[in-house]
């Protein structure tokens, strides 16, 4: 058997390397291995409970608000009850703010983390015939193609244009609306526990959705190409390719979402809803989530056997490496004993806003094409939601009677990699207990008590791994493609084992010329 090990997959809250057993060629076992321990948990204890949305929120710099609005919401929860709420202009902004969020953050990951390795889907890749090219697009590329799917093979000078012209310009729009009422970006501060300390004016408002509209614009005009010229080009041109991208990278079609962004408008009804998911597509029926029945196994983590256990249980994780058998620094989160993916595919599972191509229900595919779609849904949500704040500047802000008190909740979220959930104990008016269960977590998660493998890992089983014997490496774009699908981001290059034992490494990112 044949060992390839994928490391770093870089650009996640946290590292993670990938070791696939290989056997005929295809990948026999897979083993998702979170090579750095978080611990943030352990500082807040013993701290003020307003302290924790700012530490907490340094979990991650790239869904960079969303820890402190969990935590946020875990600590309203404990201090006011589970059906507290802050002022309805509180809500809105953080919902504006959140909108915002998963609007840069998917595209980011479609096109800059994910898309080169579809050459993002034509726009950057190699002359192809019957491929349209809309007229936004950087000119043709005249280098030679090596496949049979030019298209998919990125054209590094095209990318670099395309970067340039459209995506990073993109960005910074959003990230300034953003900072228009978060106060700054990255790590916005002005959600807090009782509301938000931004007061937005009219130009406020104004400016905002201006920017949010040029972003909502290059936002369709990539959906539209997608859907109306890509995906049908390769149904005509490569079905091969089509049929090979929605076979692999099923997973364990348990989908776990806890919802986000309740309406004040809607009596909190929320934006996307929460729910389980089980053994889809021969159940497409959500069930309500119930927080107690989630619980962090430990068998194959780095931790001591008594870290683990329900999450409103569970002690401050404690360090154990080299524990035997362990090969992780993430836990592996089970919802009723079950691994489940969380992220995009299984929030428009949930909802019924999307349809897999797929007849398993789920495939790489599938689960960029579910990221776009939702891209496209808070792209057009967040301008209705700028108006409706526009309407209601005079509304407070801040719930003055919010006062900090013993007791204990949680705060869920669904940030753009999946469900969140942050939970806080408080007693003496400090934080004697805390602990976060993150997405990636959810999709990185090792093995469980069972033996049972986690969502990335059984994403990988049966993956084609063709040895490219000239080259002297193995074709690992597969793999990659899978794992960078759940959005844990892209690796800077790959580490091997050829047949014969000599350590290889082969680039899977594009370089400059």
């Amino acid at each position: 058997m044949v060992e390839i090990t994928i490391e770093p997959m870089t650009r996640i809250e946290g590292h993670l390397a990938v070791k696939l057993d290989m056997r005929d060629g295809r990948v026999a076992d897979a083993y998702a291995m979170g090579t750095l321990w978080r611990g943030l948990e352990r500082v807040v204890i013993g701290r003020d409970p307003r302290d924790a949305p700012i530490i907490l929120s340094r979990i991650c710099g790239v869904c960079h608000g969303v820890h402190r609005q969990t935590s946020v919401l875990a600590i309203e929860h404990a201090c006011m009850g589970e059906g507290y709420h802050p002022p309805d202009n509180a809500v809105r902004i953080r919902n504006i703010i959140e909108g915002i969020q998963e609007t840069w953050d998917h595209a980011a990951h479609l096109t800059v983390l994910a898309g080169p390795d579809y050459a993002v889907y034509g726009l950057a890749g190699k002359r192809c015939p019957g491929l349209r090219q809309p007229p936004w697009a950087p000119p043709a590329s005249g280098k030679p193609a090596s496949t049979s799917a030019p298209c998919l093979e990125i054209d590094v000078d095209r990318y670099y244009q395309l970067l340039h012209s459209a995506i990073l310009p993109t960005q910074k729009l959003a990230h300034e609306a953003m900072a228009i009422l978060g106060g700054k970006v990255p790590h916005h501060m002005t959600a807090l526990p009782g509301g938000v300390t931004v007061v937005p004016t009219p130009a406020d408002v104004a400016l905002a959705y201006a920017k949010m509209r040029d972003v909502n614009t290059t936002i369709h005009a990539v959906y539209d190409y997608v859907w109306n010229d890509f995906v049908p080009h390769l149904k005509e041109e490569h079905p091969d390719v089509l049929e090979a991208l929605l076979n692999i990278g099923i997973g364990v079609r348990n989908f776990l979402a806890y919802g986000v962004c309740p309406d004040p408008d809607r009596g909190y009804a929320k934006f996307l809803e929460g729910g389980a998911l089980f053994n889809y597509p021969a159940n497409t029926t959500p069930e309500p989530v119930d927080l107690e029945e989630i619980e962090e196994c430990v068998k194959y983590s780095w931790y001591t056997d008594v870290s683990g256990g329900k999450v409103s249980r569970e002690p401050p994780p404690e360090p154990y490496y080299g524990k035997p058998g362990a090969y992780s620094w993430a836990k592996a989160p089970r919802y009723k004993g079950k691994p489940c993916e969380v992220g995009p595919l299984a929030r428009m599972l949930i909802n019924r806003k999307y349809t897999p191509l797929s007849p398993h229900g789920a495939s790489v595919l599938d689960r960029t094409l579910a990221r776009l779609e939702e891209l496209k849904l808070y792209a057009d949500a967040v301008l209705d939601w700028i108006l409706n704040l526009g309407a209601h500047l005079k509304e407070p802000v801040y719930d003055e009677a919010f006062k900090i008190k013993d007791g204990e909740g949680f705060g869920t979220w669904e940030p753009p990699r999946g469900a969140l959930l942050h939970y806080i104990k408080i007693s003496g008016g400090k934080t004697a207990a805390y602990q976060c269960v993150v997405p990636t977590t959810w999709n990185i998660s090792p093995r469980g008590p069972m033996g049972e493998r986690g969502p990335i890992e059984e994403a990988l089983i049966g993956t084609p791994v063709p040895y490219n014997a000239e080259a002297g490496y193995y074709d690992v774009i597969s793999p990659v493609r899978i794992v960078r699908s759940f959005d844990p981001c892209l690796a800077c290059s790959i580490h091997l084992m050829t047949p014969d034992g000599r350590l290889q490494k082969a680039s899977v990112t594009p370089t400059p010329p």
